[in-house]
């Protein structure tokens, strides 16, 4: 006998939901600044990694997550400064590259220690996945640093945002329904 095929329950449906309302409001920030990717890469991973199966759920890891995520912001926008100082004065090459990881294991070290302090519990490795996205970036385009950092976090927001919005308002579950 053969396996059975998953179903295609409603948390798939809602990922989809929340996948498709990341994108509709990307468009619309785009009216403003229309050099911007069309798709909100990260929007779409936090909006499927935070569709969870109940209403509860989706709010209370979702403002976890967001703390976690302004707390990566935070320690890379001021590491930001830092890695392009000591960037320039160790010059292109692997110098530049080595003062640059010394200082992104300091940063990731910082952010998962003040992460734990501040009980983020296990979006811990996210503040330090956030503060990694500020400081890691293709430094050949002509994208300001610190823009691209608050992009990257908005678009987390965004997909966090989109998950709970369906979670709560468009397709509503709550503990111990059954569905």
């Amino acid at each position: 006998m053969g396996r059975q095929l998953p179903g295609i329950g409603m948390r798939k449906v809602k990922s989809l939901f929340a996948v498709a309302l990341s994108f509709a409001v990307w468009q619309v920030v785009r009216i403003w600044f229309p050099q911007f990717h069309v798709h909100p890469l990260f929007g779409y991973i936090y909006a499927i990694i935070e569709m969870r199966d109940s209403v509860e759920k989706t709010r209370q890891f979702g403002l976890r997550r967001i703390k976690a995520t302004f707390l990566g912001l935070a320690i890379g926008l001021l590491a930001l400064p830092l890695s392009e100082r000591f960037g320039a004065y160790a010059g292109p090459g692997i110098g530049f590259a080595a003062v640059d990881l010394l200082i992104i294991l300091t940063g990731v070290l910082i952010t998962l220690w003040l992460a734990e302090l501040l009980r983020c519990e296990n979006f811990c490795g996210i503040a330090a996945i956030i503060f990694v996205i500020c400081l890691v970036r293709d430094r050949n385009t002509d994208v300001n640093s610190y823009l691209y950092a608050i992009l990257r976090v908005f678009q987390t927001l965004l997909g966090v945002f989109s998950a709970w919005v369906v979670n709560t308002l468009i397709c509503p579950r709550h503990e111990g329904e059954n569905g």
